[in-house]
């Protein structure tokens, strides 16, 4: 009884999917269902050229600056370009909003990338305290150059060939 079944069963499921599919494409599509055009997209960077995806989708609906598409299930609109970025940026919280996927903010939880608002603005002015220049000059630049600075003195200072010698000995009996 089963052996019949799931044939039948099957063959339903995938006629059913297949009309929705095509019922979808009369209405502009967006690809297919649930999964949207995120093969395509998946399948552009595996080829090594991501920009291929973006490059289709511009020459489809004709406009450089944005199209629409529906990627993880999620249908939503692509800014393009520089002028594209200029307004997002310009217009963040007053025209538009920066959005992710459910998927994608559940991977990557409540980080910088996913947030937005004057929380996101709250986590710049965090980071840069930490990352900006002035970080760097008076913390990071200091602490690499004392590091460095031991690390010769114990491992190089005095026996450089000698180091360089038995490190290329380590090398070649690892390899054998």
């Amino acid at each position: 009884m089963i052996q019949v079944l799931t044939p039948v069963l099957l063959f339903i499921a995938l006629y059913v999917f297949c009309n929705v599919y095509n019922n979808q494409k009369t209405k502009r599509s967006f690809g297919w269902p649930f999964l949207g055009e995120t093969l395509a997209m998946v399948l552009a960077n595996w080829d090594g050229v991501p920009e291929r995806f973006v490059q289709e989708r511009v020459e489809k609906y004709g406009s450089p600056l944005v199209f629409k598409t529906s990627l993880l299930g999620e249908r939503m609109a692509v800014l393009c370009g520089p002028a594209g970025h200029k307004f997002r940026v310009a217009n963040e919280n007053k025209l538009v909003g920066a959005w992710w996927p459910l998927p994608i903010t559940r991977l990557l939880g409540g980080s910088l990338i996913t947030t937005g608002g004057d929380e996101a603005k709250w986590l710049r002015r965090k980071m840069l305290s930490y990352l900006g220049p002035d970080a760097f000059a008076t913390h990071y630049i200091a602490t690499m150059d004392v590091v460095t600075r031991r690390h010769i003195d114990i491992h190089w200072r005095g026996n450089l060939f000698l180091s360089i010698a038995n490190k290329l000995r380590l090398w070649m009996v690892q390899l054998n």
